[in-house]
């Protein structure tokens, strides 16, 4: 990388433009360190002091600013909440109204898109897998298995009575019921903010 002796101040600058630089095209990021170095052999003579050379580093400035400036604008950050995202988000929430397989869609769009961090994507992943399907399924099987005995009919009053212990469960079933349709919207509202 060197041809001439530099100072090692000088030479630690240009390994770290070098690191920093391993986003960048190869052949781009050859003649960025080039450019720099030429400046550097330029700009400190050979009896520079670390006080002086120093100072034209500070110029130049931090080697990973230098690389960000050179980076090409992302597509990625001008499209990152478009019609892929919005699908994913929507497929996740309904989709298993769909026999699942709308879930399983929006999962795929979820995982592929650029969006979301790994985290973002456990998360939507994990949180009620299939929707709020799940929960409207559970209520419909809470509602007729309602623990409750029936006895009389057939010309006479019907009684019916059911258990504390059964009131218990239901009301306890219910808070799962009400949690699992929570968490799902909740999951969907955090990653459309997560995608802005």
């Amino acid at each position: 990388m060197t041809t001439v002796t530099m100072h090692p101040l000088a030479e630690d600058y240009l390994d770290r433009l070098d690191r920093a630089g391993r986003r960048l095209p190869r052949r781009r990021r050859a003649e960025l360190v080039a450019e720099i170095e030429t400046h550097l052999t330029e700009a400190i003579g050979p009896g520079a002091t670390d006080a002086e050379v120093l100072t034209v580093l500070d110029r130049l400035g931090e080697p990973a600013d230098i690389i960000d400036a050179e980076q090409p604008a992302s597509d990625a950050v001008a499209d990152r909440r478009g019609f892929h995202e919005w699908a994913a988000i929507f497929l996740l929430l309904f989709g298993g109204f769909f026999a699942g397989v709308g879930w399983l869609v929006g999962m795929i769009l979820l995982l592929s898109s650029r969006a979301w961090t790994t985290t973002d994507k456990w998360l939507g992943a994990l949180v009620v897998p299939g929707g709020l399907a799940l929960p409207v399924f559970l209520l419909a099987v809470a509602g007729t298995a309602s623990g409750q005995s029936c006895s009389g009919g057939v010309g006479g009053p019907v009684h019916c009575t059911g258990s504390a212990a059964g009131s218990g469960v239901q009301l306890l079933g219910l808070a799962g019921i009400v949690a699992l349709t929570v968490a799902p919207i909740v999951t969907a509202v955090y990653l459309a903010r997560r995608a802005v």
